[in-house]
C-alpha cells in the first residue's frame, strides 16, 4: 500500500470502515492528458524558457488561464506522480474528458508568449 493511501484511509473515519468492508485502499491515478504528454517531452529547465503559456481549449482545457511558464503550467496539471481519485486538483476539473487530439510542438509553440531557443 503506498503511503498516501494509507493516509487517506487513517484521517476520515468513513474512509477507514470502507477499507475494512471493502478489503481496497483508494486507488491511486496517474494525472493523464494529451498536454502533459507532450510537456513531458522536455526537461523542466526547457521548461522554464516557454514563457507566457496561455491554456486554451485548443490544448484541451476550457478556460483561457496565463501561467508565467511551462513548468509552472506543468506543476498545476500535474501536481503529484499520483493523485488518489478522492483527491481535488483544479486542471482535472477544468480538462475537457473527450479531448484526444495528439499535441505537437507547433500546438505549444503557438500558445506561448516566448519560445525558448
Amino acid at each position: 500500500m503506498h503511503p498516501r493511501q494509507a493516509k487517506a484511509i487513517s484521517q476520515p473515519p468513513g474512509a477507514l470502515m470502507q477499507y475494512r468492508r471493502t478489503g481496497k485502499p483508494p486507488a491511486l491515478i496517474e494525472p493523464r492528458s494529451p498536454l502533459i504528454t507532450l510537456l513531458e517531452q522536455y526537461s523542466a529547465c526547457e521548461r522554464l524558457y516557454m514563457r507566457g503559456v496561455t491554456l486554451t481549449p485548443k490544448l484541451g482545457y476550457t478556460g483561457h488561464l496565463r501561467f508565467r511558464d511551462a513548468q509552472r503550467l506543468y506543476c498545476w496539471l500535474k501536481p503529484q506522480p499520483r493523485m488518489l481519485e478522492s483527491e481535488h486538483w483544479p486542471a482535472e476539473s477544468r480538462r475537457i474528458k473527450q479531448f484526444q487530439k495528439r499535441l505537437s510542438e507547433n500546438d505549444l509553440r503557438i500558445a506561448c508568449g516566448t519560445w525558448y531557443q
